[in-house]
């Protein structure tokens, strides 16, 4: 009975999660082109580059008397990464949605209860981990062979590897919210949330910063000395993991089954947990919500409209500023891009890369000017897809949709707003990643202004392509803000078509250096011309687009 409880409690769950999707007409063509070129673009080539990776480096490690070393790499980043953007979906699965008011007075245990929300999650978040545990395996066994047990392990390993960081996930929440009582007590989470994401980032980091040079054969050294920072620390962190490659390495069902047996232990461990401490959980948010907040009186002034587009524009900046979803994955997540361009010319191990290419850089080589555009242009496209600002506009606005309707505001200026607010949140990261980018390679003034330049033309094409594809089929119905960003195909299309849109630049600068013999300050005037009217015309496309499923209801 209690089996039967969980399959259907998960079933509704996670129908209820989806995002629906059209099959016929024009909407579902384009939608299946979008899927294909998404499979194309980002989850296909991700997955092969992965498994050719632990394939050069298994091979290297092999001849240096090493076997699993490289494998236990990516399978840790996994688990990093399993962990920093699992912990606050969890949390909102467990305690934020809006389905619980229709599930607790049913008599269902809260262990199960537990186990459906977890295995909803644990679904949602590990497809992509699925497909690149795979490929590594697969590169793996390319390299050292494969063997029965070995092969037994490493199917059971793409499944239950990134079950380990999930239930750590759930226990945390689980502790947290039965023992903290404060009002605030999403924003001391989020806090949480962010220290450890930095923590484990870092310990990777640290790693590098080991090397003098970026190459496999030193990372390879390294882990080969024992000295390694992040794979001592992750290997006692997330210890199941060498257990797994003791399976994979020596053909041994002993060390399998202890694996298996090892993760019945631990989801046991939080469904126990579950038991005792969900409700508890459950009630103080409710109790929270209850109380309210005490609204300030304040004379009309304060709340009359003066300039209607000024308003919306706040509302829209308010709205990714104050939500702690939108505030992490939307906001914050832009922090990412300066610290990487700053940490290419710092960490030791790119440092000699970098100030060897800024000295070829000044020598006026064209190729390598274009190297700079390109990456620019790049950088440009892919940090405005992957914040899923633009991808999310419509969606925002999830069953309040009406909003737009009926606000005195034409369609075409809420669309402008709304693009504007996303250029400019994504223009800021972008135009001061290119700025330190310039100042390093020491670039003269003008082209410090260009790069600067093609750097918001590509925001803003970028922008307004992200706005077309959330217009044409927005994901309005969402339990909470996370539900609004997990599982939103649109954010993952504009991803996708920004992936092939940085490739058609790159084309277009390789055939120009190569089948042409223009100066640098040519090329420059080409790519600017059609940047410019890409973004004339994708602006006219998407904005016309827009209207249309607006007036249409979608």
């Amino acid at each position: 009975m209690e089996m039967k409880n969980f399959l259907l409690l998960t079933k509704v769950i996670m129908r209820n999660s989806e995002m629906d999707m059209p099959d016929k007409g024009k909407k579902g063509k384009a939608y299946k082109t979008m899927g294909t070129i998404a499979l194309s673009c980002i989850m296909i080539p991700c997955c092969f580059i992965v498994g050719y990776i632990v394939y050069i480096m298994t091979q290297a490690l092999l001849e240096a008397n090493g076997n699993t070393e490289g494998l236990e790499l990516i399978v840790q980043l996994m688990s990093i990464f399993g962990v920093v953007f699992s912990l606050m979906v969890i949390f909102n699965v467990l305690y934020f949605s809006s389905d619980l008011e229709h599930l607790l007075p049913l008599p269902i245990k809260p262990s199960a209860l537990v186990a459906a929300k977890f295995t909803h999650a644990y679904f949602a978040e590990s497809v992509m981990e699925f497909m690149i545990l795979f490929c590594a395996f697969i590169g793996y066994f390319i390299a050292a062979g494969v063997h029965p047990v070995s092969l037994l392990a490493a199917a059971a390993g793409v499944f239950l590897l990134p079950v380990l960081p999930l239930v750590y996930c759930g226990i945390f929440c689980l502790v947290v919210m039965a023992f903290f009582s404060k009002v605030k007590l999403l924003k001391n989470v989020d806090f949480m949330v962010g220290l450890v994401s930095v923590l484990l980032i870092g310990l990777f980091a640290l790693s590098f910063t080991q090397l003098d040079s970026l190459s496999i054969d030193d990372y390879i050294q390294g882990i080969m000395s024992g000295d390694n920072i992040f794979l001592n620390i992750m290997g006692k962190i997330f210890f199941t993991v060498p257990i797994f490659l003791k399976a994979l390495t020596e053909n041994s069902i002993l060390w399998f089954l202890l694996f298996i047996g090892i993760h019945i232990i631990c989801i046991a461990v939080m469904l126990l947990l579950g038991n005792l401490l969900y409700m508890r959980g459950v009630f103080m948010v409710s109790a929270s919500s209850k109380t309210g907040k005490k609204v300030k009186k304040d004379t009309a002034e304060v709340y009359r409209v003066k300039n209607p587009s000024a308003s919306y524009f706040a509302k829209e900046c308010k709205v990714l500023c104050r939500t702690p979803a939108y505030r992490k994955y939307c906001v914050v997540v832009n922090i990412i891009w300066p610290i990487l361009v700053a940490a290419m010319f710092f960490m030791p191990a790119t440092k000699n890369f970098m100030d060897s290419f800024a000295k070829v850089f000044h020598r006026g080589y064209v190729m390598s000017d274009i190297i700079v555009l390109l990456f620019v242009i790049v950088l440009s496209f892919f940090a405005t897809a992957m914040n899923s600002i633009a991808s999310t506009s419509f969606t925002r606005e999830g069953a309040h949709f009406s909003f737009i309707k009926h606000v005195p505001i034409p369609y075409k200026t809420q669309i402008f707003l709304k693009a504007l607010v996303s250029i400019i949140f994504s223009g800021i990261t972008v135009e001061v990643s290119v700025f330190i980018l310039c100042i390093h390679m020491k670039c003269s003034v003008p082209s410090t202004i260009y790069f600067m330049v093609i750097a918001l033309l590509s925001v803003i094409m970028c922008t307004y392509i992200g706005i077309m594809l959330d217009a044409t089929h927005p994901k309005l119905d969402w339990e909470d803000e996370y539900g609004a960003l997990r599982g939103n195909l649109n954010a993952f299309f504009n991803m996708a078509l920004a992936i092939v849109i940085a490739m058609v630049f790159c084309l277009i600068g390789y055939l120009l250096y190569d089948f042409t013999t223009f100066r640098t300050a040519v090329i420059f005037a080409v790519f600017m011309a059609i940047l410019i009217a890409a973004d004339i015309r994708v602006i006219q496309v998407s904005v016309r687009h827009s209207v249309n499923c607006i007036k249409n209801d979608f």
